[in-house]
């Protein structure tokens, strides 16, 4: 192993504390409250180097998951690599999943149609279609020519 990277590990470890099993980063926060870090050169996300030392290079086209859902963890164990589309489904706090969750309308009535990839509940859609034609009509007779 390169003398560079000891030297940025020992440094590395210095900067997180064991709570449980997470290692909180104790060092500078962003402002999405994921740690920082400058290494080769470069100010770069602390999970993210955390998963670099002990895994490796991060797949092309994949993120740094937190399995533990805390931004400020560097256990390399509660790191993982996966698409943006899995980590944000997999994120509770995220809208996607917020909505990939829901399977009632704000109605009450469930979602039992589909429009591409759009889910909608057709006792709303119908009820809207109604009022909407009703309004088309109406301003329709309005116009007198």
């Amino acid at each position: 192993m390169d003398t560079y990277i000891k030297t940025a590990i020992d440094r590395f470890n210095k900067f997180f504390i064991k709570v449980g099993d997470c290692h909180i980063w104790q060092n500078a926060l962003d402002k999405d409250g994921y740690g920082s870090f400058y290494f080769m050169k470069k100010l770069r996300r602390a999970h993210r180097v955390s998963y670099y030392f002990s895994h490796g290079n991060i797949p092309k086209g994949m993120v740094i998951d937190h399995i533990c859902k805390k931004r400020n963890c560097v256990n390399p164990s509660h790191l993982k690599a996966v698409s943006i589309k899995e980590n944000s489904l997999n994120n509770s706090l995220s809208v996607g999943a917020i909505n990939k969750a829901k399977i009632i309308c704000i109605n009450g009535h469930p979602f039992d149609r589909f429009y591409g990839k759009q889910r909608y509940c057709s006792i709303c859609q119908a009820e809207k279609t109604k009022r909407l034609r009703k309004k088309w009509a109406e301003k329709a007779n309005s116009v007198l020519c």
